[in-house]
């Protein structure tokens, strides 16, 4: 699909674009409202579920031709409309000057303690599991299938930043936010493992209700 027919069907609602580029190449430059996908061998469509409603119009946007040909055939099962790929990829929504925007990264290390400034809410897209054995202190749980029936429990005056278990999640989750019209939002790609990894102090149910 040509790019400017592509950001015609976002712009007026008909389809939402879905980039399946890796999260690293998201955060660098992405077309406006575009959702991240992160690409995989299997699941796309599932994993797509959580992002979106079954029956969405979707637009693709990929890195390559042979990564198109290998997504396509992942949404065989009609759970969405697949109305096409975008022709020449990043490299032609650039080229034609199209809407634009990146998504900025925070470190393990900057996340720690930044909700205490007042100035920064950090959302967490785990699942309830995953949080219960170790969070961000001050972070909020919010998993990534609930997050758009919960987007208004997110402050919008404040500095979103988003966190999961490996920074998948939390890029396609950074996505939801960043088109739903939140001025702020950082992804933080090292995630809770780089995060706990790092040696940073993790909080758990147990001490909150202590």
């Amino acid at each position: 699909m040509n790019v400017v027919r592509a950001w015609e069907l976002t712009e007026s609602g008909e389809a939402v674009l879905v980039d399946v580029r890796d999260q690293s190449k998201f955060g660098l430059g992405h077309p406006r409202c575009a959702l991240n996908l992160p690409f995989s061998l299997r699941g796309l469509e599932e994993r797509l579920g959580m992002l979106l409603q079954p029956g969405t119009s979707v637009v693709l946007i990929t890195e390559n031709s042979e990564q198109a040909e290998a997504a396509l055939p992942q949404f065989q099962e009609g759970a969405f409309n697949v109305l096409g790929v975008v022709e020449g990829g990043i490299d032609a929504w650039q080229e034609s000057d199209l809407p634009w925007e990146v998504l900025r990264e925070l470190s393990v290390h900057d996340i720690s303690g930044a909700a205490a400034d007042g100035n920064t809410v950090i959302v967490d897209v785990r699942e309830s599991i995953e949080w219960d054995m170790g969070h961000v202190p001050d972070a909020i749980l919010i998993s990534l299938g609930e997050l758009r029936e919960r987007i208004d429990e997110i402050p919008r005056e404040q500095r979103v930043a988003v966190i999961c278990e490996a920074g998948v999640r939390s890029s396609s989750a950074a996505s939801i936010l960043q088109a739903a019209g939140f001025p702020d939002v950082v992804n933080v790609p090292e995630g809770t493992g780089g995060y706990r990894n790092a040696g940073l102090p993790l909080e758990t149910p147990d001490q909150e209700r202590s």
